[in-house]
């Protein structure tokens, strides 16, 4: 994997977006893991992106959600 790459940080992204099945945006991705939201985007984008579903809202908003939830 690159380099950064954390397991735990990946685990507290998949809790918190299991815990909210309507998904969060990124912001509060990050409140809500205690993690900086370039660090979750980063991960949203290179770690998880084939388990999360992304919806855009008014093309500047994007929510993250699990697949399958």
């Amino acid at each position: 994997m690159k380099k950064g790459f954390d397991k735990k940080k990946i685990e507290k992204i998949r809790k918190i977006l299991g815990e909210n099945p309507q998904g969060l945006w990124v912001r509060e991705l990050a409140r809500k893991t205690g993690l900086d939201k370039s660090t979750v985007s980063i991960y949203l984008s290179k770690h998880i992106k084939r388990e999360v579903d992304v919806i855009s809202i008014s093309g500047l908003v994007k929510i993250y959600k699990l697949k399958n939830v």
